[in-house]
């Protein structure tokens, strides 16, 4: 990156007499629009900081990586607000209000976000599953990209899925959804999640850099991006989710929101572990025949793909997947 000094677009100090005195000039807004795309460019990882979502076009998604860098190169700060509204059976709503300052002090501009554990990723798990018996034929695994569709309905249709099994893997079928009996077992992320969501917000329109990133989708835009062939896609089934997710689950809300945060490595899941834990979070993921995992996460979910990479999932850009 060039050692062209980051500088937010001056405001004057005096009062102006008419709204066109306090215009940026043409120089300094193509200055700040150069300065954001070279930083994208030469600082910025798509995937990481900022990515685009399949199916939903190729606008740029600003992710809050990538909004704390825009705020490291302008020299930004935030202030945060926070409503908490409680709701019926022990749920909750976080309302966050984002203001962003320069670093004189002026006030640039706000941003606003909510997330509530009423929102299905939070409120629901998937249930438990039954094994037919019968193993998953080859004709599924040669069009299971080709043709996701027809894949499905080789499997039974909507609301049939795949696990493996022992060495083998068989055709199961997927239960009902299961609500989580303790809201605020996610209380933590749920504010986190709206405190990103204000932020990048906030950034957005602060730096006018809507041009360049659109706001975060949200997560259930993302789930139906993939269609509704793709069933199999979204929820690999496991047995084991309700169980498992003491484990595998709470490790990663423990390790990431800071609650019993840990020295040292990050204890690996094991393989049932890691699908159990994609499943639980309704994060979009396929297993390969050999064992491969290929997981989706949502550009909005950055704890999600914190914690693949924690269990040393690497990043595919070819195909946009981590793989393990």
């Amino acid at each position: 990156m060039s050692s062209q000094q980051a500088q937010i677009i001056p405001y004057p100090s005096s009062t102006p007499s008419t709204l066109t005195s306090a215009a940026a000039s043409l120089a300094e807004i193509k200055s700040q629009v150069n300065l954001i795309q070279q930083v994208m460019r030469e600082v910025m990882k798509d995937g990481e900081h900022y990515g685009t979502v399949p199916g939903c076009g190729e606008k740029k998604v600003l992710l809050k990586s990538g909004s704390e860098k825009l705020m490291l190169t302008f020299r930004l700060s935030n202030d945060l607000e926070v409503e908490t509204v409680e709701m019926p059976n022990f749920h909750r709503e976080f309302r966050v209000k984002a203001t962003i300052y320069a670093p004189t002090g002026q006030r640039l501009g706000t941003g606003v976000g909510s997330c509530s554990t009423m929102e299905s990723k939070y409120r629901f798990r998937s249930g438990p599953v039954e094994n037919t018996g019968k193993l998953v034929p080859k004709e599924f695994w040669d069009n299971r990209e080709s043709n996701p569709g027809k894949a499905q309905e080789i499997l039974g249709g909507k609301g049939f899925n795949y696990k493996k099994i022992g060495t083998k893997y068989y055709i199961v079928k997927q239960g009902e959804r299961v609500e989580y009996d303790n809201p605020a077992d996610h209380y933590n992320t749920v504010l986190k999640m709206a405190k990103k969501r204000a932020l990048v917000d906030a950034v957005l329109t602060s730096t006018a850099a809507s041009d360049i990133f659109t706001q975060d989708l949200e997560e259930d835009d993302l789930q139906e991006g993939a269609g509704a062939g793709e069933t199999f896609r979204g929820s690999p089934a496991s047995s084991e989710t309700s169980s498992v997710r003491s484990g595998a689950e709470q490790q990663h809300e423990q390790h990431h929101d800071g609650s019993h945060e840990q020295e040292g490595n990050v204890q690996k899941a094991s393989h049932d572990e890691l699908v159990a834990y994609l499943n639980g979070k309704n994060v979009k993921h396929e297993i390969e025949e050999d064992g491969t995992i290929h997981a989706f996460p949502e550009f909005s979910d950055s704890a999600a793909r914190t914690w693949l990479k924690d269990q040393g999932f690497k990043w595919d850009a070819k195909n946009k997947r981590w793989s393990l």
